[in-house]
């Protein structure tokens, strides 16, 4: 350090803030000296995101409580007349699926598998990975038939990464993957459910996972992801303590409540969808989807206004019991608006965060965002119309 501090001024700069210094006899390998100007510069969460530089002092603002999403994380809990962790991922390591040839029987939620020269079913677990995580929920359609499930007990079915009802799943890792996040809901056509180590499922107390699910996806919520992540080569990662550490508002329940609503009524739609392609029915599929896209761009956006807002009162898209002309019409708009999300590109705008893409928008595409704050506006109209508010 002293050769450094001597040498700082005549050495040769050989790039941007270093410069070569003789070699050092005691270390026996050249030595070079970074202008600590510029590590401090890229010790800035600016120089990396100058986006989070504007966001946080939004977040130090909310008109609600912040706490680390760690708070809401139990460190066990009892499932099945044994303790799981409150945060785990799958089990690291190989992959072993069912020898080609096994026979899959899908019925009421339950999976048999009969292997090859075998004279007895065993049950199966569905086996969830990456690709199975899409924005509007899971879709176990994108693995091949043979390797979507596993057999109960074998060596990637780890009773502590079990999936029930209720848990958030996320993606723990992978370049332009990395954050996808979904709930797992108590309508979800299998019952045994596990996940690959890339990943990390999530227990809740004391806020809806609903809630959760959706602030994860806002601008707030994907720039701390983005942020905490690490990695290179091309890999990026989250681990345990980084997404503990992930800052949380936390809305009064009568507002959580919507939110757990609307995704409720997204996930009706998302389980058509699955409907529809395991009996080959693209058009219906599609459609399906399409709507379901459209619900969660806006239960997001209503979510980055509520953290801004004590005033706005987020509400679930399909108001209850109104006539089925308007049910119809919000559908149609859903439609075309998640049509529009499918075409926008989601890497992010910021250079320093292009090579670091997640699998979720940092932000809103302005054109979508005009679409979605105008049905947002009919959407509350229909609500105070339901309500009596309005004629």
């Amino acid at each position: 350090m002293r050769a450094s501090r001597r040498k700082r001024q005549s050495a040769p700069e050989i790039g941007n803030g270093v410069a070569e210094l003789e070699d050092s006899p005691e270390l026996q390998r050249p030595v070079v000296y970074v202008n600590p100007d510029i590590v401090w510069e890229r010790g800035d969460v600016g120089f990396w995101n100058p986006r989070w530089v504007e966001l946080e002092p939004i977040l130090r603002q909310c008109p609600y409580p912040v706490r680390p999403l760690g708070d809401f994380i139990p460190e066990t809990v009892e499932r099945d007349g044994l303790k799981a962790p409150g945060i785990t991922y799958g089990q690291v390591g190989r992959r072993e699926y069912p020898p080609q040839g096994t026979l899959v029987e899908h019925q009421n939620g339950s999976v048999k598998l009969l292997p090859p020269q075998a004279r007895k079913a065993v049950d199966g677990v569905l086996y969830l990975q990456v690709r199975n995580l899409r924005r509007v929920g899971i879709d176990p359609y994108e693995t091949v038939s043979e390797k979507r499930f596993i057999a109960e007990g074998s060596y990637n079915d780890l009773p502590r990464s079990r999936v029930q009802a209720g848990d958030l799943l996320i993606v723990n890792s992978g370049v332009g993957s990395l954050g996808r996040c979904c709930v797992l809901p108590d309508e979800f056509p299998y019952k045994l459910v596990n996940i690959s180590q890339d990943i990390t499922r999530i227990i809740l107390n004391g806020i809806r996972p609903e809630w959760c699910c959706i602030f994860l996806q806002t601008d707030l919520g994907a720039h701390q992801i983005v942020r905490l992540a690490s990695g290179v080569s091309g890999q990026i990662k989250i681990d345990f303590n980084e997404l503990r550490s992930i800052e949380a508002v936390e809305l009064p329940d009568k507002l959580q409540q919507a939110f757990a609503q609307g995704v409720r009524q997204l996930n009706t739609y998302h389980l058509r969808a699955l409907r529809a392609r395991s009996t080959n029915d693209e058009s219906e599929y599609l459609r399906c989807r399409q709507v379901a896209a459209g619900i969660l761009e806006i239960l997001i956006w209503q979510a980055e206004q509520a953290a801004r807002s004590a005033s706005f009162a987020p509400k679930a898209v399909f108001p209850e019991g109104v006539e089925e002309a308007i049910t119809r019409l919000i559908e149609d708009e859903c439609h075309r608006l998640g049509a529009m999300i499918e075409q926008v590109d989601i890497r992010p705008q910021i250079l320093e965060l292009q090579s670091r893409p997640l699998g979720i928008p940092l932000e809103r595409d302005p054109k979508v965002a005009s679409e979605v704050e105008r049905l947002v506006r009919w959407i509350h109209a229909f609500w105070e119309y339901r309500d009596g508010k309005t004629r």
